[in-house]
């Protein structure tokens, strides 16, 4: 079955259940957190530094750039990451097409919220096997779960474009 058929067969997200929720807020602050005390293990101003680019990160490359365009919190009341309430009382839903560099600052976000601390993270084994510990499953839940079945067409890593034509 080729992979165009397969993605036709799947059924778009409606809404996030309470465990996919849970699962996936659980990985992805716990593998910020996990890459923010690995590298304060080692190294107080560097931490600051990433606390600075993950608060920057989340607000602006992910919340305004990808967030503020994403049909969950506005039309379905929903959202995997947060509160959607959060989100809507922070941006009003922006139905335009991602721009560019909406979807650069997107990605440098999540490349950055992984990849930075993996130099601080090589030094110490363990802090680095539970960061993966988190990441991993968050990561490939996201691009073999989610991004197959989600809505944000717009969105980079939208896998479900096909599936609606798009």
């Amino acid at each position: 079955m080729s992979t165009q058929n397969y993605n036709q067969n799947l059924k778009l997200i409606e809404k996030f259940s309470l465990f996919e929720k849970i699962f996936m807020r659980i990985g992805f602050y716990g593998f910020i957190i996990i890459g923010a005390y690995g590298i304060f293990s080692v190294n107080t101003l560097w931490t600051l530094i990433y606390i600075g680019f993950v608060l920057l990160g989340l607000t602006f490359g992910l919340l305004y750039c990808l967030c503020s365009h994403c049909p969950y919190p506005y039309k379905f009341s929903d959202c995997i990451f947060l509160p959607f309430g959060v989100i809507k009382k922070l941006f009003n839903f922006r139905s335009e097409s991602m721009k560019i560099w909406e979807k650069t600052g997107f990605i440098v976000t999540i490349t950055g919220l992984v990849a930075i601390p993996q130099y601080w993270l090589l030094k110490n084994f363990t802090i680095l096997v539970i960061f993966w510990i988190f990441c991993l499953p968050t990561l490939a839940g996201l691009i073999f779960y989610f991004c197959k079945r989600c809505h944000h067409v717009n969105c980079p890593f939208n896998l479900a474009r096909k599936k609606s034509g798009e």
